[in-house]
């Protein structure tokens, strides 16, 4: 009686919501069989091939929603990000969609028609700031990833 305790403990105080969905439908296909056929045999067969598949399955339906969801987050905490920029910010950010990528050289910056207070509110915001090319001596700007993907996908045409 003791291990059935720990048993049942141990089923109702897991959190592997793959498991816990895996237990109540395998308990209801075991019950339901040893119902239908009165042969308690059958149902223990049903709930032994049944748990494992009902378990992987509810696994990965919860991994799934839960990396949608996650997704969904970072995508309006982007969306958020990218709407509360002011005009000025937006236009420092549109120079790197129309040049092309996300780097661009001091000397590339100082040609362009960009307010400095918006290229520096930006730096403070932390979606962009400073580096070093490849070659090691030219020194660049550098825009956050994800804001210049967010505004690539703002200046594509409607299909």
């Amino acid at each position: 009686m003791k291990a059935l305790d720990k048993w049942a403990e141990r089923i109702y105080s897991e959190n592997d919501f793959g498991r816990g969905v895996a237990t109540s439908v395998s308990g209801t296909i075991g019950l339901s069989t040893y119902l239908f056929f009165n042969d308690w045999v059958i149902a223990l067969f049903g709930v032994m091939i049944s748990f494992p598949v009902i378990r992987i399955a509810a696994s990965n339906l919860y991994k799934w929603s839960q990396d949608r969801a996650k997704k969904k987050s970072i995508e309006q905490a982007l969306e958020c990000t990218f709407n509360g920029l002011t005009e000025h910010e937006k236009l420092v950010v549109a120079a790197f969609v129309e040049a092309g990528g996300t780097a661009l050289t001091f000397s590339q910056i100082n040609r362009l028609d960009l307010s400095s207070s918006a290229i520096e509110s930006l730096v403070q915001k932390e979606l962009l700031w400073t580096s070093v090319m490849s070659d090691g001596m030219s020194e660049s700007f550098v825009l956050d990833m994800a804001l210049f993907e967010k505004a690539l996908s703002e200046n594509e045409p409607a299909h």
